[in-house]
């Protein structure tokens, strides 16, 4: 499924999917997703690999997304530096995922890209481009930042 990065930001249910896929070249957007995250989910375990890692050891990973106990809390994996590598890991492990929760975050993923193209066509999945600000992300960024500070209004500020 695809959402769009603007509606990501403002939907926090977005972050309900158990597999979500951040890619594009706004690096300062994904790292607000991942800040987001750990907000929404602060009380939880949070693990956090690069793709290499995962690729060098895969049965490590394998074992802490899949070791569950009644009395740990939910755990949260965000991967970085994703591509199609990573394919096969992600068809290994998302069928026996129970709470847990993965978000992969990439560089730019063309659309020919599978791990890209397998999440944009599943319905369980979600894949947010993250690309670079235009004028009118811009001027909405502005605003919502400018609203933070009391006194000041943005009623009159003409962008």
């Amino acid at each position: 499924m695809i959402i769009k990065s603007y509606i990501a930001e403002t939907d926090p249910k977005i972050f309900n999917y158990k597999t979500l896929l951040f890619y594009g070249p706004n690096i300062g957007l994904k790292i607000e997703f991942k800040e987001k995250i750990k907000k929404r989910f602060k009380e939880e375990e949070f693990f956090y690999y690069n793709q290499d890692e995962i690729l060098k050891s895969p049965e490590d990973a394998f074992t802490n997304l899949l070791n569950a106990s009644l009395f740990e809390k939910q755990k949260i994996f965000i991967i970085s530096q994703c591509n199609d590598k990573i394919l096969e890991f992600i068809e290994s492990v998302e069928a026996k995922l129970s709470d847990q929760k993965i978000y992969f975050f990439a560089e730019q993923l063309d659309k020919k890209s599978k791990l890209r193209s397998q999440t944009e066509k599943s319905k369980d999945k979600v894949a947010i481009g993250c690309y670079e600000d235009n004028e009118i992300s811009l001027k909405k960024l502005i605003i919502d930042r400018l609203k933070e500070f009391s006194g000041i209004t943005t009623e009159n500020i003409n962008l």
